[in-house]
């Protein structure tokens, strides 16, 4: 939904801003100019009731224990990121029963969450009670510094503590799904990122056909083509092709930004070896550039979104099939009808990257 700027306070833009409305700037035609901000984490909405259908794999119990948790984020006023991940969590410990057993982990370890005696969590009862201990988990998460930019999993972890930190990713989905049936039309465009409205269709920022540096601070780490097997291994032979080419921040994730004006026709959360990333057509038809492994969460834009150089899309991560946190930037020529097209079409950036003086 978009709202003209003409009949709005600025505190008013604001408001809207901050729940992740699009403000449009009219021109004097009174047609859209460009938007005035991107996408933003949609605050959170109250727990209904479960659609009469339920959702597939979950009785009526554990989707009221969901409505608990997502009515603890919102009385908290955080978003439905937020909301996203405690059902995430609660389904990674106990299937969003209150389980009144522990684990091997912890043989104390009681409720929803599978917290533990001893004081931090609070008594015996506050544990079982959805309620208390899906805001506890809540006030957890608050402490945990940058959560919001953090993979879910990985903000869950340093809660839970889990052997495995990826051991909550798998959950992802079904929380997505358990939190849109259960917020009804307000969380209707909530996707499994969590971040943002499903407006889509929205032109973001000033399209003046520029080319900015896709991170900012961030280093060349590889380059497009064949790559050596690591040192020791059998004559180094070739063992195997880079598709595309990587940056990274030697110190805090870097934040990804569309590295020229495109329309956005393809977004994917925690996808196979691709992981969290976006695919763009640049906006006068010559290219198509992926951009993944970013952190699953924080992704700002949608699909059918047209963003000018230099918008957010979302924290360099290492989500797919990586070895560590960098962007990872792929080039294909045209503006591909099928953004699926198989990697070995890709075309080297290098030359490309250098003539707009970002290498």
């Amino acid at each position: 939904m978009a709202a003209s700027l003409r009949s709005l306070s600025a505190a008013a833009i604001a408001g809207l801003l901050a729940v992740g409305f699009v403000v449009v700037v009219l021109d004097d035609g009174g047609t859209p100019a460009q938007a005035a901000s991107f996408c933003a984490a949609p605050a959170s909405v109250a727990g209904g009731s479960a659609p009469a259908g339920g959702v597939a794999g979950f009785d009526a119990v554990q989707m009221r224990n969901a409505q608990a948790i997502m009515n603890a984020a919102k009385a908290l006023d955080l978003p439905v990121s937020a909301q996203l991940i405690g059902v995430q969590a609660a389904l990674g410990e106990s299937t969003l029963r209150v389980v009144d057993y522990g684990d091997g982990a912890g043989l104390d370890s009681r409720g929803l969450f599978q917290q533990r005696a001893g004081g931090a969590w609070g008594s015996y009862e506050d544990r079982m009670d959805p309620s208390i201990s899906a805001a506890n988990f809540f006030k957890a998460l608050q402490r945990v510094e940058g959560w919001e930019a953090l993979e879910p999993t990985i903000a869950i972890h340093r809660i839970q503590r889990n052997a495995d930190q990826n051991h909550y990713t798998r959950f992802r989905q079904q929380a997505a799904e358990i939190v849109k049936a259960l917020g009804g039309e307000a969380a209707a465009g909530v996707d499994a990122s969590g971040t943002c409205p499903a407006d889509g269709n929205q032109v973001v920022g000033d399209l003046a056909g520029k080319w900015v540096h896709p991170m900012a601070g961030a280093v060349n780490t590889s380059g497009y083509g064949p790559r050596q097997a690591p040192a020791g291994t059998a004559g180094g032979v070739l063992a195997n092709f880079h598709y595309g080419i990587d940056f990274s921040t030697p110190g805090q994730a870097g934040t990804i930004v569309a590295i020229t004006d495109m329309k956005i026709v393809k977004v994917r959360n925690l996808e196979g070896l691709f992981g969290t990333g976006v695919t763009g057509q640049t906006t006068d038809g010559k290219l198509t550039i992926s951009m993944y492994h970013m952190v699953a969460g924080s992704l700002k834009v949608k699909e059918g979104d047209t963003v000018a150089a230099g918008t957010p899309l979302g924290t360099e991560g290492a989500t797919g099939n990586v070895s560590g946190r960098h962007l990872h930037m792929e080039f294909y020529a045209g503006a591909l009808p099928n953004p699926m097209i198989p990697i070995n079409a890709t075309i080297d950036p290098t030359p490309i990257l250098k003539e707009k003086g970002i290498l």
